[in-house]
């Protein structure tokens, strides 16, 4: 790929490349909703949601947490189905399942001696951990049949100990890091490792070197057949890493706050074969940075906030061709949503999309506000807004969506958790613009939600446990033409639940 700053002369013969989008294309991309209300047939029911299937009984005695203790883990979707990870206390083993969305449907698939771990689809292939006791864990691989789910190679060293972690795809391979102790009393090395799915194909990329002077990775990125990382040594601190694949390509990409001091690079995201982040060189704070892998071409992209404080930039979508980020006034006074169109040829500038101010400014309290997850619909981004203040509890969990407008950036709901032990819930769409959630409400405690991208349309879709009592909803995930997530219903502990995804109807004329 050629870097940006070989062409750069494109920019000054293409209209508009250098600056933000004409604000046109704004006003474009904005149709009053009630505009194209007839375009929209009327909404299929949603729901109910029904308990998948009792896979393991809980153990004797109370729940070890609020939250259900034992529960199936790890839920991805494979090759249009439902994998997912349980563990057998009365037999003391694990197994990898799979569901078609029926009970009679989930059967396990192979029996294991541990949990099946860190679930990740590459390609046709299903990659995860199995073992944590005596030389810890090893790699595996499934096609989602019995017979085609083995052992990958055994990586657990003679008299020592290993831990693998941070799986992800990079093109066609598995890429993960290998924490290995030679022996019990030696020394712990990180190690990046690459597999293909065969013994053969799984070799050690290269020795990063001792775990307590490697700090990471923080954030990983796969962009085309390269992965990037958020990687520290000692001599450069925290900054990017590339690896192509080989021991050689595997290396620094810049420092980009020079010397020890680290600019800590964050939000890894791909666009137009070109790694997005934020980073702080310690002149500009934390702002939007590229990279093509070189350090000529690794630059600066906006200084949205002049000055060594800067934005507090975060990508968290890409969303009609655009790259999306929010940045935040000192204090975190406002969340500004901005967008920008990643053309690696040029050097663009980002549009405003949105302010939000912070409700709860006045308060005494030093805020720290984040993104925590989003979900891009045909029409629309949906965000959640996470308000922190230190406690163990979220302050607030805010609801949003945009289609790229101030006038089409709404609240649907807050608060979406209260209790410290849920996670902030990433929408999952349906097959009409609707997106699945869960949410909490004096009335219901935590439950599943719906929101049809109206605050009028955001209502509770199910109360599992009647009243104020909650089924904590957690892991909603979108596999073939079912929403599974995992719940508790009072008697049966933390479990599968199913909601079916309606076709939309068609509309009649």
């Amino acid at each position: 790929m050629r870097a940006w700053w070989q062409v750069a002369w494109v920019c000054l013969a293409t209209a508009g490349c250098g600056g933000p989008l004409p604000e046109a294309s704004l006003s474009e991309e904005h149709v009053p909703e009630e505009a194209t209300a007839h375009w929209d047939a009327p909404l299929p029911k949603l729901g109910p949601a029904t308990l998948l299937k009792d896979i393991y009984p809980p153990p004797p005695g109370p729940f070890p947490d609020p939250l259900g203790g034992p529960s199936p883990t790890d839920l991805v979707s494979f090759r249009g189905k439902l994998f997912f990870s349980a563990f057998d206390f009365e037999a003391d083993q694990g197994a990898l399942w799979r569901s078609a969305g029926t009970t009679a449907s989930t059967v396990p698939v192979k029996h294991l001696d541990d949990s099946p771990g860190r679930l990740t689809v590459v390609g046709q292939q299903l990659f995860f951990t199995e073992g944590f006791m005596e030389h810890g864990a090893e790699l595996w691989v499934s096609d989602g049949t019995t017979a085609g789910t083995r052992q990958v190679k055994d990586l657990s060293p003679e008299g020592g100990t290993a831990s693998l972690a941070d799986f992800i795809a990079v093109g066609n391979k598995l890429y993960f890091f290998r924490s290995v102790r030679p022996t019990l009393i030696a020394a712990e090395n990180l190690e990046l490792w690459r597999s293909d799915g065969t013994s053969a194909g799984t070799v050690r990329v290269k020795d990063l070197g001792p775990r307590d002077t490697v700090n990471g990775p923080f954030d990983l990125a796969s962009v085309g057949n390269r992965l990037f990382m958020s990687l520290g040594v000692p001599d450069t601190g925290v900054e990017l890493w590339v690896s192509d694949g080989s021991a050689s390509g595997t290396r620094l990409v810049k420092d980009i706050n020079p010397g020890a001091a680290s600019s800590f690079p964050r939000s890894l995201t791909q666009a137009e074969g070109v790694l997005y982040f934020s980073a702080d060189d310690g002149v500009h704070g934390r702002e939007v940075w590229r990279s093509d892998g070189t350090a000529k071409g690794t630059e600066l992209v906006e200084d949205t906030v002049p000055g060594p404080q800067g934005s507090e930039a975060q990508i968290f979508a890409l969303f009609k061709e655009r790259l999306y980020f929010a940045t935040f006034t000192p204090g975190f006074t406002v969340t500004e949503i901005r967008k920008l169109d990643p053309d690696p040829s040029c050097h663009p500038r980002s549009n405003l999309v949105a302010s939000i101010p912070n409700p709860y400014a006045d308060l005494p309290f030093d805020f720290f506000i984040f993104v925590a997850t989003s979900t891009a619909t045909e029409r629309k981004l949906y965000f959640t807004l996470f308000y922190d203040i230190g406690s163990p509890a979220p302050f607030d969990v805010q609801l949003w969506r945009t289609d790229a407008t101030p006038q089409g950036t709404k609240l649907l709901y807050q608060p979406l958790i209260v209790s410290p032990d849920l996670r902030p819930p990433t929408p999952v769409p349906t097959d009409d613009d609707r997106v699945v959630f869960y949410a909490f409400d004096e009335a219901h405690g935590h439950e599943l939600w719906v929101s049809n991208g109206q605050p009028s349309g955001t209502k509770l879709l199910q109360d599992i446990v009647p009243g104020p009592a909650s089924s904590y909803p957690q892991d909603l995930l979108r596999a073939g033409n079912f929403i599974y997530f995992t719940a508790l219903d009072g008697q049966l502990g933390r479990e599968i639940w199913v909601l079916p995804v309606p076709k939309p109807r068609v509309a009649s004329h």
